[in-house]
């Protein structure tokens, strides 16, 4: 299955993962985790300092979806507030939303231990509109959000700071943060502490139950065998138990050369709420990245031809936005991913009908900090603790049979 379409900016040459070897044999753990992309590293990272876990990834470590990870790290949701309360009640939106908050400060933190490699930054979150459509929901989500002692501001035409039109806008000046996926993913990797039980270029073929232990056969007929597995291979579920875990879709990206003299205030996260919506931000390099165009993903591959005519319809309104800079701008990168999407917004992250069966697929906009909040979520849950998202993510509600 193709996940992955062009070459994305994230994962250069120079920057590459070091080579983790292939398992061979046969080994004994608590854990196997399944993925080495974004999910798999948090997952890993967190738990095997608790639990002896093995990480297998069947190509390289983090060229999957993580490749072409935006990352826009924000706590708002892809949809407005009000458009969730069929499936969220207030009071578990805002504990979403401060989840999201407080992943940002996670991520902070440990990067403030393990040091600065992947460009990690907090930024304002702007959410904005140029149609006047648009403008009563725009206005109702930034009262929600201010009702609940969210720290936002209210952006319209005459105060607009930014090089672009707007109509309406919701200005989060702590709500976000960027880093570099790829990097951060290659960051976790190396510095997690079960470095001779991660490998790679290690396909999970097939999965017997004998007892109460997993045995689970590679490609070439070498076993592991443990007590739980956790599957985080992204929005490839070929490996997976259950299929269909969410809606997939494809999402598109350009990135730019650099762009003399363009620049955001505080260089914030920028999201329009259209439909297909558009995001973009700007790189360390003062290149810009900006995608969106989203369609929904069939079959196996990433579609060669819709891919070109979205990434001409990206830049067209990339320059009809950016007008002023037109003669500035060029591209350098086009790549395209595959992401999942839920009624709620957030990931599946939880233990499936086998409840020694874990599933740690983060979705939509803010994955990453789904991942946060999952890799707690998942070791309360091997505790027997409570958790007040286990619900929220609970794989349960998508899984069904292939």
């Amino acid at each position: 299955m193709e996940v992955v379409k062009g070459v994305p900016y994230f994962c250069k040459s120079e920057n590459k993962c070091k080579q983790y070897p292939y398992f061979e044999g046969e080994k004994k753990a608590d854990i196997l985790i399944v993925g080495g992309g974004i999910d798999g590293a948090i997952a890993n990272y967190y738990l095997s300092e608790k639990y002896n876990c093995v990480l297998v990834e069947k190509e390289r470590i983090g060229c999957g979806c993580t490749s072409c990870a935006t990352v826009l790290l924000e706590y708002q949701l892809d949809d407005f507030a009000h458009e969730l309360d069929s499936v969220m009640s207030e009071s578990e939106i805002i504990s979403v939303y401060k989840m999201g908050l407080d992943s940002i400060e996670e991520i902070a933190k440990l990067i403030k231990t393990l040091g600065n490699k992947c460009h990690f930054s907090k930024r304002p979150s702007m959410l904005f509109s140029n149609k006047i459509t648009d403008m009563p929901s725009i206005k109702k989500e930034y009262k929600f959000r201010q009702k609940h002692g969210f720290n936002v501001q209210y952006i319209n035409a005459d105060n607009n700071p930014y090089p672009f039109e707007l109509k309406a806008g919701i200005l989060a000046p702590d709500g976000g943060a960027e880093l570099n996926a790829y990097l951060f993913t290659k960051q976790l990797i190396e510095a997690s502490s079960n470095q001779s039980q991660i490998f790679e270029n290690t396909k999970v073929e097939s999965v017997e139950k004998i007892d109460d232990k997993y045995h689970v056969y590679m490609n070439y007929g070498d076993k592991i065998i443990v007590d739980k597995i956790i599957y985080a291979t992204g929005f490839n579920f070929e490996q997976m138990p259950s299929a269909n875990m969410c809606e997939r879709y494809v999402t598109y990206s350009l990135v730019t050369k650099q762009i003399e003299g363009l620049s955001f205030k505080n260089n914030a996260l920028m999201q329009d709420s259209g439909d297909p919506y558009h995001y973009f931000r700007m790189l360390p390099d003062n290149r810009l990245i900006y995608g969106g165009e989203d369609t929904k993903f069939s079959g196996d591959t990433i579609s060669e031809s819709v891919a070109k005519k979205k990434y001409e319809k990206l830049n067209a309104s990339l320059i009809k936005m950016l007008k002023q800079y037109e003669s500035r701008i060029a591209i350098d990168y086009e790549f395209s991913g595959v992401f999942g999407q839920t009624d709620n917004n957030l990931g599946l992250i939880g233990e499936g009908e086998d409840k020694n069966i874990f599933y740690f697929t983060s979705c939509g906009a803010n994955g990453i900090i789904n991942s946060f909040c999952g890799a707690k979520l998942v070791d309360d849950i091997i505790q027997n603790k409570q958790n007040i998202f286990k619900k929220l993510f609970d794989p349960n509600r998508y899984i069904t049979d292939k």
